[in-house]
């Protein structure tokens, strides 16, 4: 089986068109023609990912992340440039995982906006089902909203920290409100300033960010939406999760399959 052949199983059950418009999907390096020895999925393409992905003798690698930092700096709409900023081929991450990668032969492709809502294996229905949310939703694409039995913000917070392993998580708003809709505003959909009016379109009294910005904290506070916040990786990994899972079942059982863990690269202080 060749790598590309890997890469149209999952575009044909999460097409690149369900995705959003101009989303960067599919192929990023390597050899698509390439016999598959072995497959790894992980949030991030780290450099630590890539290494241990060819450790393993896996050559294909499923990112939900970006593999190269892009320029940041500027914003031409708005022609501000807030700092000179290094062209992408001189930043240093991206020179060093892209020579691990081509040096070790392998191959990246990244799954990102039509892998968040693909049923049963996105980031999603992934996250919903490791927190116990259910399977039914309503409300926003973007922020769909779960109903479940009257619950705690505190009994949400403490079930999330247990089932994804975070450590330490920020929850604005009153911790004993008690909620029976919540939305799953995942990964860096908290980076958005006015992302919260999102979820309250579709009625939800508690949202589930992966990363959030101080902007968007005090949107919800102003707005009277409980919110915890999950952090961008461990609100996305299930979903990376399921995808080894959907390639298990769908490949031939002598191709392995494993996922990496990108993990938390810091440490809580204080």
């Amino acid at each position: 089986m060749l790598i590309h052949d890997v890469s149209q199983i999952i575009e044909e059950y999460a097409p690149p068109s369900s995705g959003i418009a101009g989303d960067e999907l599919g192929l990023l390096v390597g050899d698509p023609q390439a016999e598959v020895t072995g497959v790894v999925t992980c949030w991030s393409a780290t450099l630590a990912v890539l290494e241990k992905a060819a450790d393993t003798g896996a050559n294909m690698v499923v990112s939900h992340e970006p593999l190269t930092y892009r320029v940041c700096g500027r914003d031409p709409e708005a022609g501000l440039q807030w700092y000179e900023e290094r062209h992408p081929t001189a930043k240093i991450p991206n020179q060093r995982r892209l020579a691990l990668a081509l040096g070790k032969g392998l191959t990246v492709y990244r799954y990102h906006s039509n892998w968040d809502f693909c049923p049963r294996y996105g980031m999603v229905d992934m996250l919903a089902r490791g927190l116990d949310l259910g399977q039914e939703r309503s409300g926003e694409r973007m922020a769909p909203v779960s109903s479940i039995p009257p619950t705690s913000v505190r009994h949400l917070w403490q079930r999330a920290q247990q089932c994804l392993q975070t450590g330490p998580l920020r929850v604005i708003g009153d911790p004993d409100r008690i909620v029976t809709r919540v939305a799953i505003c995942h990964g860096g959909f908290g980076q958005m300033f006015t992302f919260p009016e999102v979820a309250l379109a579709g009625g939800a009294e508690l949202a589930l960010f992966g990363e959030m910005l101080d902007y968007t904290i005090r949107y919800c506070v102003e707005t009277d939406l409980a919110a915890i916040e999950l952090g961008h990786y461990h609100s996305e990994q299930p979903g990376m999760v399921g995808m080894a899972e959907f390639l298990r079942e769908r490949l031939p059982t002598t191709i392995p399959v494993e996922c990496l863990t990108s993990g938390a690269p810091w440490v809580v202080l204080g």
